[in-house]
């Protein structure tokens, strides 16, 4: 199964989840309305059965009852959906967590944030919000509706007690759910659990409210017995949404767990983190009162095992072992003493190791790319992130990390090729930047200017959880000089263009629907620019740009039509374009990845900087393509594609 299956799949649960949910709240009804159908019979001495619910109640108050239900339901889960609209950050929060990306305290948090970043650049995503939950318990989570939005929460002890290759496995893990769509399914079941479970505590209110002591005031005995009768319905309702949240996250963490092994090509890191749960006196267990709430997102079981394991969100850590680890004793090591400090550093790479040779890529790689490498970065890969970051200075880390420094290295990164145009973009950012922000450009250049052109995309990647910090004044400034920077030539590069949207995709939670269309032929036509687009950035003269486009069509099986003007290429097109083919379903995707493989490939030959701009707009689809590396015979070592 390959990342756009796992993606349709991720719909699929959706709407699986979706019904199951339908069915329990049809079930409370029905158990709510033979409860009132009780009380009633009883209150006028009659003998109660079931087929006279009618005559009862009378359809009237049958169908009050229902409404009333559902409305419950409905309005208590958008209310908690409300309150995790600001998607992973607000479940960490609500955690506890400390963001880690701007100012990590010690090594140990130094390093776990390193990890991340590696995997982020591995996988070619954003580097995600980075919390730190002060737990003892050795315990992940990820969480958020996009991976755009996504965090990653780490326990203390996940950051101290775990080595290098431990938390390595522990994070890929959590990468597989950010990748393969599961984290929204995760937050709308703690939606809709929540409105089942408002139904029982408007119950528990009633009770704890009204005491019937009053033989004469009736009032106050039904309503006691409404709230009674809540009560029930409602912890019913949650026994039932339990079931089914224990029922789909059990699975999903096997393959979670499997994902980790493909990522790191190693089942000794996740195997050796679950045993060493399994030695902790602490365990994986939370004592923080949202554990319970959040359970189905932790990396192992927040919560202690009990009634049979029947509401465990997570298999048991000997099952999940023992598939890692078939030759495992069943024993767990004591690991109440911290192993964090025993990992080992690997050397920083030299420039020459990362830039590599190799000028180009063959077709078949670039396809290879699209089917297969996609939400599953190798193992040489996980490498190249590593060293990569390793690679750069510390200067770029630390500016990278600041949300005042990030701004400089952006505009850096947006800077023309042209010699000409760069002078004419380094005096508008004097007039439009802050001069501090200029100054710190100026400052960083000549590192900057050592690391190869295929860094940009991770420098962009690196750069975001601290942008994310802008304050929404900053923010905009920043946005509007960046537009205005890619307007000072009169000319919009598509490399440019991918650059932005990549970062604007990032940092904006919220999609621009005034960009998408319901209009027929919408996509087809977003397509057809999309392509056009690139066709014309490899190109400067039209023949040539047009037989680029039509390949890209006939991949496509759609009619040859005129190709557009390179002048037609303009930003706001370009974004409605991408915001509308983002809509695309998930099997949809990779054929127009694919024709735009073709399109880069019309002369025979697709260089390594064509490679960043498919990586680009992929990221831009929510499709991130991990950096294509090639391996020196007789060496393990990555090399990236550079032009």
């Amino acid at each position: 199964m390959n990342f756009f299956e796992y993606q349709d799949r991720a719909r699929r649960n959706s709407v699986l989840l979706v019904g199951l949910f339908t069915l329990a709240v049809i079930l409370l009804v029905g158990l709510t309305t033979l409860a009132a159908a009780v009380a009633v019979s009883l209150s006028r001495g009659q003998v109660f059965s079931p087929a006279d619910i009618e005559q009862v109640l009378g359809w009237q108050t049958v169908i009050a009852i229902a409404l009333a239900i559902v409305a419950i339901v409905v309005l208590g889960s958008l209310y908690k959906l409300h309150q995790l609209s600001a998607g992973g950050s607000a479940v960490a929060e609500s955690l506890g967590g400390r963001k880690l990306n701007i100012a990590p305290q010690n090594a140990c948090e130094r390093r776990a944030l390193n990890v991340v970043e590696e995997m982020a650049i591995a996988s070619g995503t954003p580097v995600p919000d980075v919390y730190l939950i002060e737990e003892d318990a050795i315990n992940a989570f990820a969480a958020g509706y996009h991976p755009t939005d996504a965090v990653i929460g780490l326990t203390r002890g996940c950051v101290e007690k775990l080595s290098r290759d431990e938390l390595q496995g522990v994070v890929a893990h959590e990468f597989s759910h950010i990748l393969n769509g599961d984290m929204r399914l995760n937050i709308r079941i703690v939606g809709l659990l929540n409105g089942i479970l408002v139904i029982g505590l408007l119950g528990f209110w009633l009770v704890r409210g009204i005491y019937p002591t009053s033989r004469g005031n009736r009032g106050r005995i039904a309503l006691f017995g409404l709230g009674a009768t809540l009560v029930i319905v409602g912890y019913s309702g949650t026994f039932l949404g339990n079931l089914i949240k224990s029922a789909l996250s059990r699975q999903r963490e096997f393959l979670a767990d499997a994902s980790a092994v493909q990522f790191t090509r190693d089942n000794s890191g996740i195997a050796s983190a679950l045993k060493k749960i399994g030695g902790s006196s602490t365990g994986s267990t939370l004592i923080n009162g949202k554990a319970a709430e959040f359970s189905h997102l932790f990396f192992a079981s927040s919560l202690k095992r009990s009634l049979f394991n029947l509401f465990s969100t997570h298999p048991s850590l000997a099952d999940r072992i023992s598939r890692l680890d078939p030759g495992w004793n069943g024993l767990y090591p004591n690991s109440s003493a911290g192993s964090a400090a025993s990992s080992t550093q690997t050397p920083a790479p030299s420039q020459a190791q990362l830039s590599g040779t190799v000028q180009s890529t063959s077709f078949q790689v670039a396809l290879e790319a699209v089917d297969n490498s996609i939400a599953n970065p190798s193992k040489q890969q996980v490498q190249y992130g590593r060293q990569l970051l390793q690679s750069i200075p510390a200067g770029i880390q630390q500016a990278a990390h600041d949300p005042f420094a990030a701004r400089a290295l952006i505009y850096h990164l947006l800077l023309h090729k042209d010699t000409v145009e760069q002078q004419a973009q380094r005096q508008l950012l004097k007039k439009i930047a802050h001069p501090a922000v200029v100054r710190e450009m100026q400052k960083l250049e000549p590192q900057l200017q050592a690391l190869p052109n295929t860094t940009r995309l991770a420098l962009l990647d690196l750069c975001v959880p601290a942008l994310r910090a802008l304050v929404p004044q900053q923010y905009q400034v920043f946005k509007r000089n960046l537009i205005k920077l890619l307007h000072s030539d009169g000319k919009i590069e598509i490399w440019e263009w991918a650059l932005y949207r990549v970062l604007v995709h990032a940092l904006e939670d919220t999609p621009d629907l005034q960009r998408h269309s319901s209009k027929k032929g919408a996509s087809t036509d977003a397509v057809r620019f999309l392509l056009a687009a690139i066709a014309h950035s490899g190109n400067n003269q039209y023949l040539p740009a047009k037989r680029a486009y039509e390949q890209g069509l006939k991949a496509l099986a759609l009619e040859v039509t005129p190709l557009p003007s390179n002048k037609d290429i303009n930003l706001s097109r370009l974004d409605k374009a991408i915001a509308i083919a983002g809509q695309m379903k998930p099997l949809e995707k990779p054929a127009l990845l694919k024709a735009m493989v073709r399109t880069l490939n019309h002369n025979g030959v697709i260089k390594a900087e064509e490679i960043e701009l498919l990586r680009a707009v992929a990221d831009s689809l929510d499709c991130p393509i991990p950096p294509l590396l090639s391996t020196d015979p007789g060496s393990t070592s990555p090399r990236s594609i550079s032009p």
